[in-house]
């Protein structure tokens, strides 16, 4: 007992060590975020030819941030493996105030990407009667124009431009002021996931852990409350989508996954796995009535929004096309550009044309053998279900996206936190792997121009991962 008492008191200890070091440091990030905003925000208003400017001036000063971003991660890590909480009783009241500081750290800190100014300036155009499904971005000009990188028509959907619209009202006071609306947004939707995966833990001895690792989690707060990327409602429609499943309310996980598609296009991958599982189940009324619903989301989105082929193909992100990066296509293509191979760039076209299609098959093969994963077992249940639909995410994320940025895969993120108390173990580390190590080299190695390189650490850790356990699974039958 005495033994218990002792080792109690040491973590108390040690979690408030790292409490002080994570206070200090995020401190340190938001006030390294609030002189960035101001001095990008004074470039802006000398900026009279309206051409994009950078993040930061100098690479060193968004190196330094990366560092500081990786430490906090290392802190988070340290805190996971030390903190033993096993009280049911603590409400989510409770938790929300432990984690308010950081919470409120994340929400002043400024983006440090410039996803948020598009978000708004689409909403700017709708406001003004501009169709942004059907007029790129750089066909009207705001006050955000100058902090533009893409300039295309927009590839978030019908309803993510309702959130765009709402902040964009605030833009006629201050730009900033538009922006922070739009944070705020964010920062309701990452304390309602928060809550519906308590809310779904509630049986769980690892509920308080597992709500309060979610809702502080360094990664989440900086890509879908600072960044305020769109992936947060993502996170929630997949959380909503996932419960649902697990509920038997299959119909209402249908219309999440068209609400979900209809924010941003990453949903439409899932809504084949929910089809077949009702196939397998023969629940035939519930099947033609999804397909009826799914034709009047696309009939009333089609009446409403997107009122041409060229408005549905917008939100299939056409701009990236032809584009690579942060993915193992954009290395394959880098490699193959190093001056010191010296290949001649017809060579260069068609040997990364051979391997582009090479490495998309790796992901179609993936995506049907999990579709037909429910007829290969006598089970199937709605936990293996809801973890398949990350599996076959994650598995998108690895082979099937040239363009990738880090902030895409917070989501998985959400299928961890609910599927923590499963089988699953194989599935929980490899997307922690995947999301920590691909976020941390992002933020630490764009600024020292290796922006290309970005995943392949991460992917090749991922993949080891995998080889390495399949390996395993093979001796122990050999042993046997």
């Amino acid at each position: 007992m005495l033994m218990l008492n002792a080792n109690n008191l040491s973590n108390r200890k040690k979690n408030k060590i790292l409490l002080g070091f994570a206070i200090i440091l995020s401190l340190i990030l938001c006030g390294e975020l609030a002189i960035r905003a101001y001095s990008f925000y004074l470039d802006a208003l000398a900026n009279s030819t309206g051409r994009y400017l950078p993040d930061f001036p100098k690479p060193f000063d968004q190196v330094r941030t990366g560092i500081e971003f990786l430490f906090l991660n290392i802190i988070y890590v340290v805190w996971l493996i030390i903190n033993k909480n096993k009280e049911k009783d603590i409400t989510f009241i409770k938790i929300l105030k432990n984690s308010s500081f950081f919470l409120l750290i994340a929400f002043a800190g400024y983006p440090i990407t410039t996803d948020i100014n598009l978000y708004i300036h689409y909403g700017l155009m709708y406001l003004n009667g501009i169709n942004p499904f059907l007029n790129p971005a750089s066909t009207f000009t705001s006050e955000l124009s100058p902090f533009l990188v893409w300039k295309q028509t927009s590839t978030y959907g019908p309803i993510s431009q309702l959130f765009f619209m709402f902040s964009a009202f605030f833009v006629a006071i201050t730009p900033s002021l538009g922006i922070y609306v739009f944070k705020l947004i964010c920062l309701l939707f990452h304390i309602l996931n928060s809550y519906l995966i308590w809310g779904h833990s509630k049986n769980s001895s690892h509920k308080v852990n597992v709500t309060t690792a979610y809702l502080v989690s360094p990664l989440l707060l900086y890509e879908q409350v600072t960044n305020a990327h769109i992936d947060v409602l993502i996170s929630t429609i997949l959380i909503i989508l996932i419960i649902c499943l697990k509920n038997y309310n299959y119909l209402a996980a249908i219309v999440t996954a068209w609400i979900g598609f209809l924010i941003k296009t990453l949903p439409i991958v899932w809504l084949p796995l929910i089809f077949v599982y009702l196939i397998k189940q023969q629940r035939w009324k519930i099947l033609f009535s999804a397909i009826f619903i799914s034709g009047s989301i696309i009939f009333a989105a089609s009446l409403i929004a997107l009122p041409s082929v060229d408005a549905w193909t917008s939100l299939f992100n056409p701009g990236v096309k032809d584009r690579v990066g942060g993915s193992l296509y954009s290395l394959i293509k880098n490699i193959l550009s190093y001056k010191i191979l010296n290949l001649p760039v017809t060579f260069q076209v068609s040997v990364f044309s051979a391997f582009k299609p090479i490495i998309f098959s790796i992901f179609v093969v993936s995506y049907l053998i999990i579709l037909v994963k429910p007829y290969l077992k006598k089970t199937y249940s709605a936990t293996s279900f809801s973890t398949n639909i990350g599996w076959i995410t994650l598995i998108l994320f690895l082979f099937a996206a040239p363009w990738y940025c880090s902030w895409y895969s917070s989501v998985l993120l959400a299928v961890v936190a609910l599927n923590i108390d499963s089988n699953s173990n194989r599935f929980v580390i490899t997307s922690i792997l995947f999301c920590s190590s691909s976020t941390v080299f992002y933020y630490l190695l764009r600024g020292i121009r290796l922006c290309d390189f970005l995943t392949l650490v991460p992917t090749i850790a991922v993949i080891i991962f995998w080889l390495v356990r399949d390996i395993q699974a093979l001796k122990k039958p050999l042993k046997n």
